[in-house]
């Protein structure tokens, strides 16, 4: 896959406040690019005004060198989805049936199934006639990125997806991030967890005040990661 997903000059309202202030970045298909930076600096914006969720915002988002716009299920159509940071289950649903909605062909046949999803989060095979509702917040959490996948997306945003996760749940995100690195599909990691990021990420954004004041190669991360460290960190 050669696609992109491309950020050109982005900026985001909620009302008549500005939240992003010209963010330019790129995400190759098969790429993990991490947005990072302290609360409140525009990361989670970002993700929300790529599905269409925020009130209006100018500059342009471009899928595979179409722009993206309209309505969050156009989008979503389009090949981009969103694990937001609030893992929105469906509680009255099974854990199947709620893997089974979430089902979508992939445009190339290569399709992630169920059992793909079950060999990534073998938990989920052991719940699959339990009520999503009554799930931890970690087995919650396996459930929305394997639906995520199951959409068969170009690409994959995910919102702090190890917030309060003890440690075996975080190593299960990161296999799924690896999965679908392996499939080819390009994934934007919004993440406080910097040993996660730095164990996945290809490129690396620094966001401060909505805008983008640094970016990093891998290569360049693993030579100095204090560099990137020292620029997460509260003085």
């Amino acid at each position: 896959m050669t696609g992109a997903l491309i950020y050109d000059n982005l900026c985001a309202f909620y009302g008549s406040s500005q939240i992003l202030h010209g963010v330019s970045f790129q995400v190759d298909e098969g790429s993990v690019a991490c947005l990072l930076g302290l609360n409140g600096m525009g990361k989670t914006t970002t993700l929300r005004a790529t599905m269409g969720l925020v009130d209006r915002i100018e500059g342009t988002i471009t899928l595979n060198g179409q722009e993206l716009r309209g309505p969050t299920h156009r989008r979503s159509m389009m090949g981009v989805t969103l694990v937001p940071e609030d893992r929105k289950v469906f509680a009255g649903l099974t854990v199947e049936e709620n893997l089974r909605v979430a089902q979508r062909k992939a445009a190339t046949g290569d399709d992630f199934r169920i059992e793909d999803a079950i060999q990534i989060f073998p938990r989920l095979g052991e719940r699959l006639g339990q009520k999503a509702g009554t799930m931890s917040g970690g087995e919650q959490q396996m459930l929305v990125v394997a639906r995520a996948m199951l959409a068969n997306p170009h690409y994959m945003m995910l919102d702090e997806p190890t917030e309060g996760l003890a440690p075996s749940y975080v190593d299960a995100i990161r296999h799924s991030i690896d999965a679908a690195r392996k499939r080819g599909i390009g994934v934007i990691l919004v993440e406080q967890s910097l040993p996660l990021a730095l164990a996945v990420g290809d490129r690396f954004y620094v966001m401060e005040n909505g805008q983008i004041i640094k970016s990093f190669e891998r290569d360049e991360v693993i030579a100095d990661p204090d560099r990137l460290a020292n620029m997460l960190t509260v003085e």
